[in-house]
């Protein structure tokens, strides 16, 4: 074991709120995380509405004396909605209770050498050479007060990971956390490769030339992105998973139409159903069945030439897989990748935020990558890219 871990698990038994036996090790004791922020504040007012709107979905079907009577069914489609939307809060909301009720198993030991993350599942050891920066998610506007959000260390591809999540129990804000992470990793290096090769010039000149430089793409990039997609990770290489955030986006407001339709038909009298005209049933194929599934196929059609991948970071450019093929931007090209987020609504999710990473290009137009298509944060995204465009990836 390398004398830093043993110097950093030996702080963490220590007692105290941040000392430790030994000064060069920084220990970051857990406090209790901010689980009823605005997040934690709509889980609990979510079924409340849900059950208003149940209560005025029965209230108007009473009043009308039927059950497809279209005011009622725009309630109980209404009614539908809140109830998942309801569910999905308390279930998030439940993941934050229960890491409340477990915050003090967590704690951080910052040494001159790594990072030491401590979990009640697991212990992390980071390397401080493998750690490549730190960022907090979220806008800058909205990172006041105390919330519920992570802050990502980001790593080299070669440690085996992309990034860790740190909780927000570390500081009284994941912004505070974040500047004091970025304090102690000090001012980005270069890679290794790279700090060998600028120390011996001229040994770098005579050396024979690599199957790619800088200046030059690398070849059979669509060979790479196959070779990626079958699971292999060539040096310097650095893979971004699809995301499956996509299906949210799905016909909900059919399907749940749909269900409201088919519980007031099921519920009608006998006599009543069967005076019923033909369009009802069709009405309910068409929106059960063959709106989700044909949406399905074709959004499946359209991701299947990405084999799983949303994106692939090579030394010398970033690639994309496009419907009309590989998109392939060499990193001298790319100016700045920012993410950009605004408010949004959907009959699922209600008011939520939708963040979309935009890579702008010299003389070229923007190129956008909504984050339901990416398996990983935007900002491990972006933070990676970045550190391509420094050269700062060990290869």
């Amino acid at each position: 074991m390398s004398s830093w871990i043993e110097s950093a698990e030996t702080a963490l038994r220590a007692t105290g709120s941040a000392t430790s036996i030994d000064v060069e090790v920084e220990v970051l004791r857990a406090s209790r995380p901010p689980v009823f922020d605005a997040a934690g504040v709509r889980s609990l007012v979510a079924p409340f509405m849900a059950a208003f709107m149940w209560a005025a979905s029965i209230f108007r079907e009473v009043q009308s004396g039927t059950t497809l009577d279209p005011l009622a069914l725009l309630l109980r489609l209404l009614a539908l909605a809140m109830t998942v939307r309801a569910i999905t809060l308390l279930w998030l909301l439940g993941k934050r209770v229960r890491f409340w009720l477990r915050y003090s198993q967590y704690s951080l030991a910052l040494t001159p050498d790594g990072l030491f993350y401590r979990t009640p599942d697991m212990d992390l050891a980071l390397p401080r050479e493998d750690i490549l920066e730190v960022r907090e998610r979220g806008r800058w506007r909205d990172r006041g007060g105390r919330r519920f959000a992570d802050v990502y260390v980001v790593t080299q591809p070669r440690s085996g990971r992309l990034f860790v999540a740190l909780p927000p129990v570390f500081e009284r804000t994941p912004g505070v956390l974040a500047e004091r992470l970025m304090r102690w990793l000090g001012a980005p290096v270069s890679s290794e490769t790279e700090t060998e090769t600028e120390s011996q010039p001229e040994a770098a000149a005579s050396a024979p030339p690599t199957a790619a430089t800088p200046n030059e793409p690398a070849p059979l990039a669509s060979e790479l992105w196959e070779r990626a997609a079958r699971g292999e990770r060539p040096p310097g290489i650095t893979v971004i998973p699809h995301g499956r955030a996509w299906l949210q986006r799905g016909p909900y407001a059919s399907m749940l139409l749909g269900l409201a339709v088919l519980d007031g038909f099921l519920r009608l009298p006998q006599t009543t159903r069967d005076k019923v005209d033909v369009t009802v049933p069709l009405v309910l194929v068409a929106a059960l069945v063959i709106v989700p599934v044909g949406w399905f196929f074709i959004t499946r059609a359209q991701l299947k030439s990405r084999r799983g991948l949303a994106a692939v970071l090579t030394q010398t450019e970033l690639l994309l897989r496009t419907r009309a093929g590989l998109l392939r931007t060499p990193w001298t090209t790319i100016e700045r990748i920012d993410i950009e987020s605004r408010s949004a609504w959907s009959l699922l999710l209600g008011a939520h935020e939708a963040r979309t990473m935009i890579i702008r290009r010299r003389k070229a137009a923007p190129l956008q990558y909504h984050e339901s298509f990416i398996g990983v944060p935007l900002e491990v995204v972006s933070g990676l890219c970045d550190a391509y465009r420094k050269a700062r990836i060990a290869s």
